[in-house]
């Protein structure tokens, strides 16, 4: 596999981190794991592969501690499909590697991957046995012109857009062979599964 260091002048490391935590009751980004703020976790992984980083949000306030540069939805309202598209209007790589603020168990090794991927693709993605990772993905700069028209016709479906692009389909086999298992896949949406996290932190019995 490619070294992690050759993906740094082609991709920008970007965190969405837009949403309104409904389900979580406060904002998942900002909740405690291990110390640390959960985008914290992402944070760090994504600063170890790229110079170039991108904190998409749309209340810039709550994050300056990341000291990230940061840019807010073109399209309100809009989800996660709006983040993507703000993120690629603003980087000056021709990808990014994209995913969301509540993932706190990033593989350097799956994201390397993903990033060196060849072919003539628009986005690659994993695409496992459960249904695609659309916020674990690289999107080159060609996704635009989609996302774009989709924003416009105020549909905000990540799938309807995947179904236009070209896509790069990493298969659940793929990519257990670099991970081994699927928790680099783990997200927090409830209290929940930041509990179930909290309960296999190093340590505890």
């Amino acid at each position: 596999m490619p070294a992690a260091a050759s993906i740094s002048t082609e991709t920008t490391g970007v965190i969405l981190a837009g949403g309104a935590s409904s389900r979580f009751g406060s904002n998942k980004a900002l909740a405690l794991l291990q110390g640390s703020h959960v985008i914290q976790h992402a944070a760090t992984v994504l600063t170890k592969l790229f110079p170039q980083l991108l904190l998409v949000t749309n209340s810039p306030d709550s994050y300056r501690f990341l000291d990230w540069r940061m840019t807010g939805d073109i399209y309100a309202d809009s989800g996660p499909l709006a983040g993507i598209h703000a993120a690629l209007r603003t980087i000056t790589t021709p990808q990014a590697f994209i995913v969301g603020c509540d993932m706190p168990n990033l593989d350097i090794r799956l994201i390397a991957y993903l990033c060196n991927l060849a072919g003539d693709w628009d986005a690659a993605l994993p695409w496992l046995d459960a249904g695609p990772e659309p916020l674990y993905a690289v999107y080159r700069k060609s996704c635009l012109p989609v996302i774009e028209r989709q924003l416009q016709a105020r549909q905000r479906k990540i799938s309807l857009a995947l179904e236009q692009l070209r896509l790069r389909k990493v298969s659940q086999q793929e990519v257990l062979g670099i991970t081994r298992d699927l928790m680099t896949f783990h997200n927090i949406n409830r209290m929940g599964d930041l509990q179930l996290l909290l309960e296999n932190e190093p340590g505890r019995d």
